[in-house]
Formats: structure tokens, sequence, C-alpha cells
């Protein structure tokens, strides 16, 4: 995108709605996206730190007067400079405290909203981190109104809230002050964690109102994000003139420690802002950032609490739908591309059904999240199951039928001959055991029968048993003992016949029952391996969370403030128990129970019995 596009724009009723475009826009990138959104004051520029991490000079608004640019919240998407096969989502936001709109409600919004989409959350401002500046961030501690993590009532919410929000980068403009603390010089990180430290009440009495809201914000801002970074930025130049063309001038018409210190944030964003997840495991692209920002954008605009769970619960049901559709779908384009019916043998089709079915498993796998009662998967294999059924069945029936008609052609003569009762005279049993002999030969010789050739030719041969015992009983050419040893030839013939047939059956049901094995237990495989990268993940992020509240905990302590103390404690031990249930043997036994249930109900009684799901799948697990 060389230019920006509106995403979130305001309605004419005081509402909030996307922008069909800029939807479209995002619903055609397919590859993880992370997401950039700046806030804070109007006039404080934004657009200008949005237009660097673009690498370009113009793109969002910059502006030049006291008037602000940016309504709404505004999209540019790029590919990302150094992370290759993921984009570069950036959102320049609406000024906050713009005196023309005079809707501090719409302020909110934004700011949630803001925080709600990205993987890194800029808040620009002018000068200093003073009481003004925390006043003016005010924001944060408001979000717990039109924020929650899980549908049920939970008083822990906001404690959870780090797993869940961007890295939080605060960005003051125009500095002019040393940076030192008790006449010691500071780094800019401690520079922001100093001024985020719990204020006290003048007098050693119990604080005000006032002081209260400030400590909120600043406790609200402590717990919501577990990775903060400040920046501090000098002016960009003394010339007016300058200033008002920002977008139009050189980067040598400006401070050279200025532009140091805007590579030096461009650098540590493209570097710490990580791909934006949808919950703890899930990466989000384009078409689900697409969804996300829809359903928090109508959910925050009609007042009511976006509710992360429930969004992702009902994205992750539209794209388990797709992954269902798109795998079942490359199963069938496969097949139909690699199987030319009929197949010679039982054998080739089931190896192609079976590389086409774990290759569909794989796009399933990769597509399909938080299918936690497996209800998906089940749809897969029984859609797969089916298309797997019809194609079999059809196999099987354009090879009967070629044979069919085959054998016909074949044994045309001997019909004919049968009809006119040739065989009938001294020595026509000879003629006619040979002519059946040929016939056998001839079509065995023909290639491309497919899997039913035996099948067939073995019914054609019980079809004239009765035409040879007709025949050889009238034959004068043989004895009384010659024909009750041809007949009981005949009858031997007939038993391995019997035998022959009901063997080959055994045999393609053995070959099914070992083609269905192997599917099910690639399903275990592949979900064990998908359980075990998520429960990492999850852990890696419990582990973040437990690591950022002891340190929240500790720092509490060291400034005397039990309080807050305890409540990290009370959230470290939360957190600890989620650790302990997160435990991936447990979680793969739940997952086998429910997948061995789909099986079984999935499968005809007959392959049942050739399972046993959970020993499959705790074999594959050691392994």
């Amino acid at each position: 995108m060389d230019l920006p596009v509106c995403l979130i724009k305001n309605t004419a009723d005081g509402r909030m709605q996307v922008n069909a475009e800029a939807i479209n826009i995002l619903s055609q990138i397919t590859e993880p996206v992370v997401v950039v959104a700046i806030v804070g004051l109007y006039r404080t520029g934004k657009s200008y730190l949005m237009n660097k991490l673009a690498g370009s000079q113009k793109g969002f608004d910059l502006g030049a007067t006291v008037q602000a640019q940016t309504k709404g919240i505004w999209m540019r998407c790029l590919p990302h400079p150094t992370m290759k096969g993921h984009t570069l989502v950036l959102l320049d936001t609406e000024g906050l405290g713009d005196v023309e709109k005079g809707d501090k409600k719409n302020d909110m919004w934004i700011f949630c909203l803001a925080t709600l989409l990205s993987s890194a959350l800029v808040y620009n401002s002018k000068a200093v981190i003073d009481e003004d500046a925390i006043e003016k961030i005010h924001y944060v501690g408001e979000m717990a109104e039109l924020i929650k993590v899980k549908s049920e009532d939970n008083d822990d919410d906001e404690a959870e809230f780090d797993r869940h929000f961007p890295i939080f980068i605060w960005a003051v403009r125009d500095v002019t002050l040393k940076l030192e603390f008790n006449g010691k010089p500071i780094t800019e990180d401690e520079y922001l964690e100093n001024a985020l430290m719990l204020q006290k009440a003048e007098n050693g009495q119990k604080g005000s109102a006032k002081v209260e809201r400030r400590n909120k914000c600043r406790e609200c801002i402590r717990m919501y994000f577990k990775e903060r970074k400040c920046f501090m930025f000098d002016l960009p130049t003394a010339d007016k003139n300058v200033l008002q063309n920002m977008d139009e001038v050189s980067d040598d018409q400006l401070s050279p420690v200025f532009m140091v210190q805007t590579r030096k944030f461009c650098d540590y964003v493209y570097k710490n802002a990580g791909v934006k997840y949808m919950d703890d495991v899930h990466q989000v692209n384009g078409k689900s950032l697409a969804h996300l920002a829809t359903m928090y954008t109508h959910a925050i605009s009609s007042s009511n609490a976006a509710c992360m769970e429930d969004v992702v619960t009902n994205i992750s049901v539209a794209e388990n739908t797709v992954a269902v559709r798109e795998a079942t779908q490359h199963y069938e384009n496969k097949m139909k591309e690699r199987v030319t019916l009929p197949t010679e043998t039982l054998d080739q089709i089931l190896k192609l059904s079976e590389e086409c079915q774990k290759e569909a498993l794989k796009i399933f796998m990769k597509r399909s999240f938080k299918d936690n009662d497996r209800q998906f998967q089940k749809q897969f294999l029984e859609i797969i199951e089916k298309k797997k059924n019809e194609l079999f069945q059809k196999n099987d029936t354009e090879s009967q039928t070629h044979c069919e008609k085959l054998i016909k052609t074949i044994s045309k003569d001997l019909q004919n001959c049968l009809d006119q009762g040739s065989y009938v005279t001294s020595g026509g049993y000879q003629k006619f055991k040979e002519e059946m002999q040929r016939i056998e030969e001839k079509y065995k010789n023909e290639p491309r029968k497919g899997t039913k050739a035996e099948e067939v030719l073995q019914k054609f041969k019980k079809s004239k048993e009765m035409d040879g015992i007709t025949i050889m009983k009238s034959d004068k050419a043989l004895s009384d003992q010659q024909k009750k040893i041809e007949e009981e030839k005949a009858n031997q013939e007939k038993r391995e016949l019997q035998r022959k047939m009901e063997e080959n059956q055994r045999s393609e049901e053995n070959k099914k029952m070992e083609h269905q094995r192997r599917i099910f237990e690639e399903n275990f495989k592949e979900m064990a391996e998908k359980i075990q990268m998520e429960t990492r993940v999850m852990q890696k992020q419990l582990q973040d969370s437990l690591k950022h509240k002891t340190t929240e905990r500790d720092l509490y302590l060291s400034q005397g403030c039990k309080e807050q103390a305890m409540m990290y404690q009370e959230q470290i031990n939360d957190v600890s128990k989620k650790q302990k249930k997160l435990d991936f043997p447990s979680l793969l036994s739940g997952a086998v129970d429910v997948l061995g249930t789909v099986t079984t109900y999935i499968l005809p009684p007959a392959f049942r019995l050739a399972f046993n799901f959970v020993s499959g799948a705790v074999k594959i697990f050691k392994k």
C-alpha cells in the first residue's frame, strides 16, 4: 500500500464501523501480521513516526495546523522490513482529546481498539512523563470496563490482560530535560519506570480521589503491559517552517540527534514487535485481523464489552469451517488429478488415497484452531470417509462394468455353443473345459481390468458350473467312473473357487483396515504434535506472565506497598495453578478420548475392532 486507507471510521450517529475497502485489503493477506498502533493526544507527531516505520516520507497525513487531521483509525500494510514472509500493519489513530469532538467516549473506543488490535502499542506524548501526562492516559485505567478476557463473569479478568495485550512503548517527544534521578544519570526505561511508581498523598494522609485515580492508571499500565519501553526524542528542529512541513523536508534538515533517536525507535519496533496472536497460541493473518477489527468495533461501539474469548471463538468457527472445506477439497482435487479409474489394484488406490488424505490432514491441522471438542476434525474425517468410499465404489463399479463387458465379449463363442447345444456330444466336456481355459487365459492377459477383475472371473466360472456338470453327465465318451472323477474335480474346483472368493474378500478388508489404521494413526500423530506445540507456547506465555508478576510484586514490596504486593502474590498463585493444569500428556489423553469416540462413530462396525485408538496414540506419544 503506497497510501493509507481508513480502517475504522466514525459514523454520523456517533458510533464506529469498519471500512469495507480496508477489510477487503486485509482479507487478501495470508501472511502472519505484525500490528503496530500509535495513540496519543492530537498534534503530537504520531503520523510522522508511522511514516518512518513505513520507510517513507509521506503516507499518513501529518498536517501543519492546530486542527487534527486523522479521524478514526487509518491503516497501511507493507512487507515487514526484517521479517520475511510477514506483513507489517501500521495503525495511525485519531488524536485523543480533540476539542472539536467533545466526545470522550470516542477517545476511549479508539484507545481500546488500538490495544486490542495491535502487537505493539505506541503511546505518544510531549515533553515529560509527569502527573499531567499520567492524567492524560487515564484511558488505561478505564479499559476494564470495555474489555473482557472470558465470557463468564471473572473478577480476575484484568490479571490476565498481560497475556493478551501488546508491548507498550511510550514515545516522549520534544524533550528538553536531562535524564537524571536523585542527581544520577538514568536510562529512558528507568525514567518511565520511576514515573510509574505509586504517588503518595501529601502530609501522609490517605490519597485523594485525584491521587487514587492517577495511581490506578499507573497500576493498570504496570499490570496490563508486561513489556514496557520508553523512547525520548529531541525537538526535530528549531526552525518553525521545517516543523510545519515535516513530510516535505529531507532528513538532513532535521537534528542529527533526533534522526538517530528515530532510527533506534524503528529498529526496536522491527525487532521486538512480534506477530499478533489471537489468543495464547494462534497467529493472526490479514484475514483474521479483519475479523478481529470487525467484531471488536461492533462490540465496543455498541456499548458492550469486547470479550476476547467470544470473538476468538466466533473466528475459530469460521476458520475451522474453512479449514474443513479447503482440506476436503484438496483431497478431492488431488485424487482426481492422480487417480485414473479403474486402478489396476486396490493397493494403488489405497496408497494414493493415503497420500492425499495426509496432505489434506496437514492443511486442516495448520488452519484449524480451538477445536477443543474435535467437532471440526470429526467433520473433516466424516467428509473424507464419504468422499473416499464414493471414490472406491466408483473405482469398483467401473472395474466391474469393464470386466463384465470384457468377459462377455471373450466368452461370446462359448455362449453361442451352449445355446446351440454344441457341447452335448461325445467328447464335448473336454472341448468345454478347453474353451473355459482359453477364455480365462485371454481374460487374464487383458490389461487395466481393475480391482474387480478376479471377482468377475470367479463369478463367471461359477455361473458356468451347472453347464459344465450337464455337459459332463451327457458326454458318452466318459465312463461312469470318469464321470465320478470329473464330478469330484468340479466340486473341488467349486470349493476352491468359494475359498478363493472369501480369501480375496478378507484380503481386501484387511488392506482397507490397515489403510484406516495408518490414517488414524497419522491423525493422532498430527494432533499430538499440534497439542504439544500449543502447550509449549501457552507454557511460555504463562512463564512470561509469572516473571512479570513476580517482578511487580517484588517492586511493590520494596516500596512498602503491601496491598499491591499481596494482590500480585494471589495472581502468581493463580498462574502457577494454570501451569500445573497445562500438562501435555493429560491434554493429549483428553483429545485421544474425544477422537477415539469420533473415529469409532465414523467407521463401520466391522472396522472398529481393528483399532485400539488410545494405545495407538500413547505409542505415538512415547515415540
